[in-house]
């Protein structure tokens, strides 16, 4: 059993403001519903989340459920990762999910579960395959890495070890801070490493090593074959595809 933490403290304020004018991006809605109440029934549905904590908006109560709580979000990403946590007994693995992944499935989240398992680390993060993406999702535009091993993208997943979560957390602050200085974060990351990277010659082991040096916790890629965890909701054409796939499951479950 795990934790999980829910990030939906994004305002509304970009481009899915042309979709709905609702105040915060977690209560727009897909398919009649707020996408984050899409991403919060699959964490309760997989029958693995004990506790869930939203951070976001007070209208995502219902939602949490008897053992969930809503936490008021920061304007800062890191800082309501920290929220959650703090909010959490600290005795179980942190499961932190973002809210604009409303494709979300019960079995998704039982597979990274089920894999991060098998994988001792402090930390898990999902990488779904280009050619799983492509398969499911024809055609949906994702942001993808070109290694040795393979093309992937990233999911908005995230498992921390509740003793390992409060170092993480701080080092990823300050990555965070620096992403807009790209010569300092390329030092700290290392030239080599970025070099190899653009150059698609890095393998995941050694992103893996890399970056478990920089946060301070030993950090382990997850291969997961659910592109549902990582085709998540930024631009307004995304909705009527996430609503396409939502009905198209209801169909098939009627």
């Amino acid at each position: 059993m795990v934790d999980a933490v829910v990030l939906a403290g994004r305002r509304n304020q970009k481009e899915l403001r042309t979709v709905s004018d609702v105040e915060w991006e977690a209560l727009v809605p897909i398919a009649g519903r707020p996408m984050a109440s899409w991403v919060i029934d699959a964490l309760r549905a997989s029958k693995l989340c004990k506790r869930i904590v939203v951070v976001g908006p007070s209208e995502l109560w219902e939602g949490a459920g008897a053992d969930g709580s809503v936490v008021a979000p920061s304007d800062d990403l890191i800082e309501n990762v920290r929220r959650g946590a703090h909010a959490l007994s600290g005795e179980r693995p942190i499961l932190v999910c973002t809210s604009d992944i409303p494709m979300l499935t019960p079995e998704a989240v039982q597979a990274f579960l089920a894999a991060a398992a098998d994988i001792p680390a402090e930390f898990h993060y999902p990488v779904i395959p280009h050619e799983d993406v492509e398969r499911q999702f024809p055609g949906n535009k994702r942001t993808y890495v070109r290694l040795r091993d393979g093309t992937f993208t990233g999911g908005n997943f995230v498992l921390l070890d509740p003793k390992a979560a409060k170092r993480a957390i701080e080092v990823a602050q300050e990555l965070v801070a620096l992403r807009k200085k790209p010569l300092r974060l390329g030092l700290l990351v290392g030239l080599g490493f970025v070099v190899r990277l653009v150059l698609g010659q890095a393998t995941v082991g050694e992103a893996e090593r890399r970056f478990s040096r920089l946060l301070g916790v030993q950090g382990r890629a997850v291969r997961l074959s659910y592109p549902e965890v990582g085709v998540d909701v930024d631009h307004p054409g995304d909705v009527p595809y996430c609503e396409q796939e939502i009905r198209r499951r209801q169909g098939r479950a009627g």
